[in-house]
């Protein structure tokens, strides 16, 4: 993994520029909001960043096979992550979706993604999620789905979804928690990728689960919290009917 970070660290100038062209030009996807919307995401993650330097899950809503390109673009510019290579997460898309190409493998290996599989044997789940326990033991930040899934319904799943975030922070108690919640405005909902001249709306927030309890209990009561947290900023979102929502 270390030779991953390394190679996706030298080839970063060429393959995020690719990334933020295909976002701005081809796509058109914007911030809800103005400029200073954006301007104001980015400095509040990396104000967040600062405050907290040691390892960090991203835990975020899923709606899109894109989601986790769309995030990274938001949060920062290609020369804060060149400057400051620890705010650029590690990805973990599922492998049936991307790892059909040779293209989109190298694409995923350039881009910091450790492949998952649903399904997978007990074996192949370890060796997972010890690349997994590697990035977060060397301060690293993971972006994850704590739903698991994308979201059918086009909002978060509270009754069906995943452990797996949980069973990470039994691991590594010390990391932070940043819930971000996010959505286009204009058609948002599930779908395999957003259509052109999507407005995105971003919310988030640190959060920090606590629980007395041990093993997999646990595990399912410190994910329970976080996909309740993302579902309370869901809310918010959805009662201020979509408009521009200050950073928390």
């Amino acid at each position: 993994m270390n030779l991953q970070k390394a190679i996706s660290y030298c080839l970063l100038l060429i393959l995020d520029p690719v990334v933020r062209a295909l976002y701005y030009f081809y796509f058109r996807f914007t911030v809800d909001g103005d400029t200073k919307r954006l301007n104001s995401i980015r400095s509040k993650y990396a104000e967040i960043r600062r405050a907290h330097p040691g390892p960090l899950l991203i835990c975020t809503n899923h709606l899109t096979y894109i989601d986790s390109l769309i995030q990274a673009v938001i949060l920062s510019s290609t020369w804060n992550y060149l400057g400051n290579l620890s705010g650029l997460a590690w990805n973990l898309p599922e492998r049936k979706n991307f790892y059909h190409k040779f293209i989109y493998r190298v694409i995923c290996y350039l881009g910091r993604c450790i492949p998952v599989e649903r399904g997978a044997s007990p074996a192949e789940a370890k060796r997972v999620t010890n690349q997994m326990l590697h990035v977060l033991r060397h301060n690293g930040i993971i972006s994850i789905f704590p739903e698991g899934k994308r979201s059918r319904t086009g909002k978060v799943d509270d009754e069906d979804f995943s452990y797996g975030v949980g069973q990470l922070l039994n691991e590594i108690p010390e990391a932070s928690v940043l819930c971000v919640y996010m959505r286009g405005t204009r058609d948002g909902g599930f779908t395999h990728f957003p259509g052109k001249g999507e407005r995105y709306y971003m919310d988030m927030e640190i959060f920090e689960p606590v629980s007395e309890l041990k093993g997999l209990r646990r595990a399912r009561d410190v994910s329970t919290q976080i996909i309740s947290r993302l579902k309370e900023m869901e809310t918010r979102y959805f009662d201020s009917d979509g408009k521009t929502a200050e950073i928390h």
